[in-house]
């Protein structure tokens, strides 16, 4: 697999973020995966869901964010204490539910593009967590629960006392953006750990992905990675817990230096924080949405020398027209200006 990886159309959160997608079975099979739902440019430059895939050029779109899990400022809400979603601007077409203030109800606004996505075979994903928020478990218990809960709200299950936010549209998959404080509480890792085999429990074939820094720091991706993955004979396997890593790391090539981090861990140095060898085929490297030509090109040799499962380009389309500038004022890393031939160039290139 060569998986060409962009996180589009517009982010809330500081550039740290990021998600991957389960591999295809066929090496062949490439995918281009996007963000959609913060909007940061404003005055709605990110366009609605259904625009993105009618372009045809994405397999994947992860929708952000769920900003809190268990919010006690909802305690009379159909499901108690019921998680937080954000869409920024995309929100305010969406209505809440009663009794939860801060749970949107996309109904009738985003539930029929899902529906169009996915009936063009885009696959549409839930992030979870964020560089802001406040989200967490206190226990095993609580973390199973609310598995549950999910796939009850956005996945397949029955049981949400009518609090859907997308109506009966089922969501395809997860990703785990557990940072900061939230990862590196006592416990995170193993109650984050218990939410995924909840879930997987429910469907083995649903979807989680989990990004990870350039050096391993937060404890609860560290958990994931390290529970993720086991050795079988001489040769390191996926236990099918998570389906694959991506290194928040944006600047040209950087990324690559820390692949190792990861698929060769187990040659680190002793007390080294990630104790398997994850396959290269489920690592993806970042790089800057504004990255140069030869940037761009260079990665994507890397990728197929390596046999690494494609990169991620942090944002590919937040760029503010009316100003002729990028729209985010944390970062001049745009993808969306002039650059398109470049990252076809390099998915050609990843196609072989």
């Amino acid at each position: 697999l060569s998986l060409l990886y962009f996180v589009c159309c517009s982010l809330l959160i500081a550039p740290d973020f990021a998600g991957i997608y389960h591999p295809k079975a066929n090496a062949s099979d490439d995918t281009i995966v996007i963000y959609w739902g913060q909007d940061s440019a404003g005055n709605y430059i990110e366009k609605n869901l259904a625009y993105y895939c009618n372009l045809g050029y994405y397999d994947v779109i992860i929708m952000a964010f769920m900003i809190s899990f268990v919010d006690g400022r909802q305690p009379n809400c159909g499901i108690p204490n019921g998680p937080d979603l954000n869409l920024a601007n995309h929100g305010n077409n969406c209505t809440t539910f009663t009794n939860c203030p801060f749970l949107l109800n996309c109904t009738a606004s985003i539930a029929p593009d899902i529906k169009t996505c996915q009936a063009k075979g885009v696959k549409i994903m839930l992030s979870l967590g964020g560089a802001v928020g406040s989200y967490g478990f206190t226990s095993d218990s609580q973390a199973t629960t609310f598995a549950t809960t999910i796939w009850d709200m956005f996945f397949a299950g029955s049981n949400s006392a009518g609090i859907r936010p997308f109506g009966n549209t089922n969501l395809d998959g997860i990703d785990l953006d557990i940072e900061g404080a939230a990862g590196n509480a006592a416990n995170a890792g193993p109650h984050l750990q218990h939410f995924a085999d909840k879930l997987k429990e429910l469907n083995p074939n649903f979807l989680i992905t989990q990004p990870v820094y350039g050096y391993p720091q937060i404890g609860a991706e560290n958990w994931m990675v390290n529970h993720g993955y086991a050795k079988n004979g001489s040769e390191w396997v996926s236990n099918g817990m998570i389906d694959s890593i991506g290194i928040m790391e944006y600047n040209d090539l950087e990324s690559l230096q820390y692949v190792k981090d990861y698929a060769d861990a187990t040659n680190e140095w002793q007390g080294f924080p990630i104790h398997v060898d994850v396959p290269k085929k489920y690592i993806l490297p970042g790089i800057q949405g504004n990255a140069g030509a030869g940037t761009i090109q260079s990665m994507a040799n890397d990728v197929n020398s390596q046999k690494l499962g494609g990169f991620m380009v942090w944002f590919a389309s937040v760029y503010d027209k009316t100003r002729n500038k990028p729209a985010l004022s944390y970062g001049n890393m745009d993808a969306s200006h002039a650059k398109s031939t470049e990252w076809a160039k390099a998915l050609a290139t990843m196609l072989g």
